[in-house]
């Protein structure tokens, strides 16, 4: 018992001296042993987040170390701003997926999966679940900054191996990929430059900007909308970046599929097919060069017209006119012709024709044209010789007009894509007629109006390249109506004049390209003589009438393209 006593009071004596050499043995303490204790305290004041930023120098250290809870109890609830609230198990919305997390340096030689895991669990905060017979797998890796998703294609993969998260926690399970499972692989690409809409031909673009008549209305739009399409089976498609990458995907296996709304690319394929996919989109995908086109259009209409000579007659040389005289006759249709003797006379009785006569225009009297009206005693109409129309006009007119439209359109185009640029009208060509019948009943008839689209439709594409020339292919027409020389059924119908021109230039930027020579020239002469006299030299011309239109139509068109600069 003595003993006993002097042992604890010496154990007494000493405590001040023992506890700072005990404080020194802990903090040479190795690594591994310091890290499980603080795993059993729970996570420190530092940790938060994919990237540990360190915080200012000066920071007061946190007056209470939070501790770990005992496994099995309820969770208690974080206190922020004074407000108690309740820590739920995982983020119902994530804005980064724990895969997008950036995790690095990393360098391990020969190391086992498990160390590897562990490494990038401890940078991303990340929790994998191995499964039996992993752990011997080594693992030779050396990344700077990446994100776990990539870390995890390139080393798990190069192992046969595959993850699957559990539920929306942040755990993962790494498991054996199955030996009948192909190694396959899905990647979401957005592209920035390249719609994934189909580019319209260029009279469908006419005809969506032009009136037209809607029971005569087209096809529905066939645009791809996040179909799922086997590479190697799928048809042809609008959009020409699908045809390109899905030639280079595997047959077999090759799978893609469009979201027009996000404009991304799905591809499903092997891993060995995606460096050159990545390739393709890296190299096309750019921005592409935008083209201001500045359109002058100059229509100058000149109409020139001379009359002179002396014209005789009418408008088609009436010089005079005979009417022989007339008389009326009611032969078979006057009452008793056949029940007394009415049949003896072949015209009717004077005083039947005066009064006839003199009602002024009834249904016995004689046009005028034939005849002067005037009645004899015995019922003729007299006739009538008439130099009414014996005239001489002397023409001599020099008319002039002339008429200029100028327009001037501006229109932004892409690079390679067809701009269009369209001033028309529907204009009346003629009329025409419709009889149907229906099992032999009386038909009905309508009748319409052909019309025909005339007026200025220009076409451009131009073409940047690497010096800053623009190749363009301009393609104007122009479309107008004429009167026609034939009329049908007493209508003028009209008919439809085209001019145009098609070619491909090269320019500078901001120079102008000037298209000419679209001219129309129409020219008549109308000579009109009196027989024998107008042929006589010099006396001639006193009976001679001369009529000369001419018509000239000029289309000029200037293009200015300028490339635009973001």
């Amino acid at each position: 018992m003595k003993t006993l006593k002097i042992l604890l009071a010496l154990a007494l004596a000493l405590e001040p001296v023992l506890f700072p050499v005990a404080g020194l043995y802990a903090q040479d303490a190795p690594a591994g042993d310091k890290d499980f204790a603080q795993d059993l305290q729970g996570p420190g004041g530092d940790e938060g987040g994919p990237i540990l930023d360190s915080g200012p120098a000066d920071s007061a250290p946190p007056s209470v170390m939070p501790q770990g809870q005992v496994p099995g109890s309820p969770i208690d609830s974080v206190q922020i701003g004074g407000a108690p609230k309740d820590a739920p198990m995982y983020e119902e919305v994530e804005s980064v997926s724990p895969l997008d997390r950036k995790i690095g340096p990393i360098r391990l030689k020969g190391a086992p999966l498990s160390t590897f895991l562990d490494v990038v669990s401890a940078q991303s905060k990340v929790n994998f679940i191995i499964t039996e017979g992993l752990e011997t797998k080594t693992i030779t890796v050396f990344l700077r900054k990446t994100t776990v998703r990539e870390a995890l294609e390139l080393l798990l993969r190069v192992k046969g191996l595959t993850y699957q998260r559990i539920g929306k926690s942040n755990t993962y399970v790494v498991q054996k990929r199955s030996a009948d499972m192909p190694n396959l692989i899905t990647k979401i690409y957005t592209l920035n430059y390249i719609p994934l809409i189909p580019i319209t031909s260029v009279g469908e673009e006419i005809a969506s900007i032009t009136a037209q008549d809607t029971s005569s209305g087209g096809g529905g739009n066939n645009q791809q909308g996040g179909g799922e399409e086997k590479g190697g089976e799928s048809k042809e498609s609008p959009i020409s970046i699908i045809n390109i990458v899905r030639s280079v995907l595997s047959k077999k296996n090759g799978k893609l599929a469009t979201d027009p709304r996000t404009n991304t690319l799905i591809i499903t394929d092997v891993p060995e097919v995606f460096p050159q996919v990545e390739q393709i989109i890296a190299e096309l995908d750019k921005k592409a060069p935008q083209i201001l086109i500045e359109a002058q259009i100059v229509e100058i209409n000149t109409d020139r017209m001379n009359e002179l000579g002396i014209e005789w007659g009418g408008s088609r040389g009436e010089m005079a006119y005979f009417a022989g005289p007339s008389r009326l006759t009611d032969y078979g249709l006057r009452p008793g012709f056949f029940s007394g003797d009415e049949w003896k006379k072949f015209f009717p009785k004077t005083s039947d024709i005066s009064g006839e006569a003199g009602s002024g225009g009834s249904a016995g009297s004689v046009d005028p044209i034939f005849s002067t009206g005037q009645q004899s005693s015995k019922g003729v109409y007299y006739g009538v010789f008439s130099l009414a129309q014996l005239q001489a006009i002397f023409r001599a007119l020099i008319s002039k007009g002339e008429g200029r439209y100028l327009g001037k359109p501006k229109i932004v185009a892409m690079n390679n894509k067809t701009a269009l640029i369209a001033i028309s009208k529907d204009a009346a060509m003629g009329t025409t007629s419709t009889v149907s019948s229906a099992g032999g009943a009386s038909g009905t008839s309508s009748s319409g109006v052909e019309r025909r689209r005339i007026g200025l439709i220009l076409k451009v594409t131009p073409q940047v390249n690497k010096e800053g020339y623009i190749t363009m292919i301009v393609q104007p027409s122009y479309s107008d109506a004429v009167a026609s020389a034939i009329t049908v059924q007493g209508s003028t119908v009209y008919d439809p004049v085209s001019r145009g021109a098609s070619t491909m230039v090269r320019v500078k930027n901001g120079q102008t390209v000037v298209i000419g020579g679209m001219l129309s020239s129409t020219e008549s002469k109308t000579i009109r003589k009196v027989p024998l006299l107008g042929y006589i030299p010099i006396i001639g011309w006193l009976f001679t009438s001369v009529s000369s239109r001419r018509t000239n139509t000029d289309l000029v068109i200037f293009l200015t393209p300028t490339i635009l600069v973001d």
